[in-house]
C-alpha cells in the first residue's frame, strides 16, 4: 500500500476488533516523526550564514536536509566549509541547539494525527527519543507547546528517553518499555532503518506495524529488510472515516441557496442545512442568496427560483435542522419568522445568524423573542487580538452580545491563532462555531479542536459530498477540480 496513513487506518481498525478489551499503543519517534528536525536545521544554517556573512546555504532546501544533527559534520563536507568554519558552526550549534533561539515546529498534521488516536477509546501514544540527559526536559516541552492548542495530553510516563543510543537497541528498549506499562504496541513509527529492522526481528511483533518517516537518520541509511509502510506527510483524510465522526459537534452544510445543493443536502446524513436571506420578491416570498446585488457579471443561483418557504417545507419532509443567515434585516426578517412559525419548526430545529452590523441589537432580540430555545448566533472575528491583550474587555462584549439572546459565537478557521482562540473561548465557557474550513483535510482539523460545531460547502469528495458553496461572488464550486462563474 502506497499511503502510510490509509495503512494505519485500516490496521488500527483491525487491531481493535482484534483486542476490544486491550490497552493500544502507537509509538512515535520525536526526533523522525514529530519535531521537524529539517526545518530545524534549516534555519540553523540559515542563521549561522546570516550571522557569519556567508552564503553557504542560501539555495538549501528543507527537504534536501536528509541526516540528523548529530551527523552534521559529514554534511558540511559538501558545502565546502574550510575546517576552521565547520569547527566553528559545530561549536555554536552545541550552544544555539539549547538556546531559546532554536526554531522548532511540528511537522505537518502530526499533532493533529496524534490527538485524534488520543480521542479514541482505550488508545494511547507513546514518544520515545535518543537524546542526552541536559535536552530531555527540553524536548518534553516542545511536544507540549506543540499540542497546546490542542489540549494534547502527555502523562510522564508517556515519555521514555532509551539509555541505549545506537537505533536498534534503542527501539528494542523503548518498545520492552511501553509493554511493561500494560499497552499491548500496535505500531512503531521512525526514520530511522535499523529501530524498523530491530523491531521487526523481535519477538511477538506480527501485531506491530512498522511506519517509515522519510526524514532524517542518524545510522547509514541502508536499505531495510522489514515489512514497512513508507511516508512523510500526515493527511487525516487518509486516517479518519465520515462514520468515526464525534457526535457531540454539530455539522452544518453551508449555503444551501439553489436546488441542486438542497437535494445534495438532503441526501447525506448532516442534520443542518444553512441558507441566505435577504430578499423579498414582489409576491411577498423570501429569497435565498449571499450576494447583495444583482449584476450581469454575477447572476444569482438558478435565478432565485429556490424561496426559503419551499426549502423550508423539504427540510421538514426529511427531517432537517434549519440555519438561516439573515443578510439583511427589515422585512426580510419578518417574514423568515413567520414563515418558520407556519412550517411548524420548533426552536431545538431552528438555528439563527447574523453580523452585528445587520441585525444589532433590535434584530437579536427579535430572534430571541421568536424563538427563546433556539441557537442564536453571530460572528466575532474581530474579538481575536482583544481576547489575547484585553480579556477583560473582550469578556465585557461577549456579555452584551449574550444578553442580546446570541448564545453561539462563530469564528473563521482563516483567522490567525484560531485554534487558540477557540480554546479561550471555550475556558469561558462560550459555545463556538468554526467556519472556513476549505476542504476535507481542515475539516478534520477543526474537528479535532472539538468545536460545538463546523460549518463548511462539504465539498469533499472523497467522502462522496460535492457541496456547491452559497454563490458568494458569483461563485460556484463544479466539484472539486474548478471553481465556475455563475452565468
Amino acid at each position: 500500500m502506497n499511503n502510510w496513513m490509509k495503512a494505519l487506518s485500516l490496521h488500527y481498525r483491525y487491531m481493535k476488533e482484534q483486542f476490544p478489551d486491550r490497552n493500544l499503543m502507537l509509538v512515535f519517534d520525536i526526533d523522525g516523526c514529530i519535531n521537524d528536525m529539517q526545518y530545524q536545521l534549516f534555519r540553523a544554517l540559515r542563521t549561522f550564514d546570516q550571522l557569519q556573512g556567508t552564503h553557504f546555504f542560501y539555495r538549501l532546501k528543507p527537504d534536501e536536509i536528509k541526516i540528523h544533527e548529530d551527523l552534521l559534520s559529514s554534511f558540511l563536507e559538501e558545502y565546502k566549509l574550510l575546517p576552521e568554519q565547520k569547527d566553528a558552526f559545530l561549536s555554536w550549534y552545541t550552544g544555539y541547539r539549547k538556546s531559546s533561539r532554536v526554531q522548532l515546529r511540528p511537522m505537518e498534521g502530526v499533532i493533529e494525527t496524534i490527538c485524534w488516536f488520543q480521542m479514541q477509546p482505550k488508545t494511547a501514544v507513546g514518544l520515545k527519543n535518543i537524546c542526552s540527559q541536559d535536552m530531555r526536559q527540553k524536548t518534553i516541552q516542545a511536544i507540549k507547546k506543540f499540542g497546546k492548542d490542542y489540549r494534547l495530553k502527555l502523562p510522564k510516563e508517556l515519555f521514555y528517553f532509551p539509555k541505549h543510543s545506537a537505533p536498534a537497541e534503542s527501539a528494542v528498549e523503548s518498545l520492552a518499555y511501553f509493554r511493561q506499562l500494560g499497552y499491548h504496541v500496535i505500531c512503531f513509527a521512525d526514520s530511522e532503518t535499523q529501530s524498523l529492522d530491530a523491531i521487526a526481528n523481535e519477538k511477538d511483533t506480527r501485531d506491530v506495524l512498522l511506519l517509515h518517516a522519510d526524514t532524517v537518520y542518524r545510522s547509514k541509511d541502508t536499505p531495510i529488510t522489514a515489512a514497512v509502510e513508507k511516508g512523510k506527510s500526515y493527511e487525516l483524510r487518509e486516517l479518519v472515516r465520515e462514520k468515526d465522526l464525534p457526535p457531540y459537534i454539530d455539522l452544518v452544510w453551508h449555503g444551501i441557496n439553489d436546488r441542486q445543493n438542497m437535494q445534495q443536502f438532503l441526501a447525506s446524513p448532516i442534520q443542518w442545512g444553512e441558507v441566505d436571506v435577504q430578499t423579498v420578491s414582489e409576491d411577498g416570498s423570501v429569497l435565498l442568496q449571499h450576494d447583495t446585488l444583482l449584476t450581469d457579471e454575477a447572476l444569482l443561483v438558478e435565478k432565485i427560483d429556490l424561496p426559503l418557504n419551499e426549502l423550508l417545507g423539504e427540510f421538514q419532509q426529511h427531517d432537517k435542522r434549519i440555519k438561516i443567515d439573515f443578510k439583511d434585516k427589515g422585512n426580510v426578517l419578518r417574514k423568515t419568522i413567520k414563515q418558520l412559525k407556519t412550517q411548524g419548526f420548533t426552536d431545538q430545529h431552528i438555528w439563527l445568524n447574523g453580523d452585528i452590523d445587520v441585525l444589532k441589537e433590535e434584530g437579536f432580540k427579535m430572534l430571541l423573542e421568536a424563538f427563546p430555545n433556539a441557537i442564536i448566533q453571530t460572528t466575532i472575528d474581530f474579538i481575536g487580538p482583544l481576547v489575547f491583550s484585553l480579556p477583560d474587555q473582550a469578556k465585557n462584549i461577549l456579555t452584551i452580545l449574550e444578553s442580546w439572546g446570541i448564545n453561539r459565537f462563530s469564528i473563521s478557521w482563516k483567522l490567525e491563532r484560531c485554534s487558540a482562540l477557540l480554546q479561550q473561548l471555550k475556558k469561558w465557557g462560550i459555545e463556538v462555531n468554526i467556519y472556513n474550513a476549505p476542504d476535507l483535510e481542515q475539516f478534520l482539523k477543526v474537528m479535532i479542536l472539538s468545536p460545538r460545531s463546523i460549518t463548511s460547502d462539504f465539498n469533499f469528495p472523497e467522502w462522496n459530498y460535492y457541496g456547491r458553496g452559497s454563490g458568494k461572488n458569483g461563485l460556484q464550486s463544479d466539484y472539486v477540480e474548478k471553481q465556475v462563474k455563475l452565468e
